[in-house]
Parts: structure tokens; C-alpha cells; sequence
């Protein structure tokens, strides 16, 4: 992926509103950074980067020990917010995967 490719969110955000409902601003705003990461192409570069061994167009971005990002690239522009959340409870997630 490269950092001239753009990406714009086109699904969950429901889920990010229902997060932001409950989140404490300093999490809100480490979370849009990383979500401009996406939109950019740089989130590679910027966090570690898991991809799920189940579905190979989702990946977890690791923002915090307690905070994860699942995303899905839907096609060349496109992502979606599938899960914002605690590491602990991140869908499908396999700590034992190297980072992509």
C-alpha cells in the first residue's frame, strides 16, 4: 500500500459512533489519529499491524495495550471499521501472528 493511496470509510460507522458514546476524549483522539492513518496509507508504517489469519482483508492495528482498531479494506478505496475495542475482546484476533 502506498502513501499515495486514499482511502475513505464507507462502513461501521455506527460502531464508531456507539464507541465514541462511552470514550474518554484522550482515547477518542489517539483513535481518529489512527484512523487518518488508514484513510492516508501510512498505518503500516505509523502501528503494529496484525492481519486476521481468517479473513486476509481485515487487520488489527494495535493503537494502545488497550485499545484496537479491527479494519476491512473493502476494495482499492474503500474500508470499513469493524471493531473498536479492548485487546482483550478483538474478534478473531491471534496474538501468536507476526506483524504484516
Amino acid at each position: 500500500m502506498s502513501a499515495c493511496t486514499r482511502f475513505r470509510l464507507d462502513t461501521g460507522i455506527e460502531a464508531l459512533a456507539a464507541w465514541a458514546d462511552t470514550a474518554r476524549q484522550a482515547q477518542k483522539n489517539v483513535l481518529y489519529k489512527a484512523l487518518f492513518t488508514v484513510t492516508d496509507g501510512t498505518v503500516f508504517h505509523r502501528y503494529p499491524v496484525l492481519q486476521d489469519t481468517a479473513s486476509p482483508c481485515q487487520f488489527f492495528v494495535m493503537i494502545r495495550e488497550t485499545l484496537v482498531l479491527k479494519v476491512s479494506f473493502l476494495d482499492h478505496d474503500r474500508f470499513g471499521i469493524v471493531y473498536i475495542g479492548p485487546l482483550d475482546d478483538a474478534p478473531g484476533l491471534d496474538r501468536s501472528v507476526e506483524a504484516a
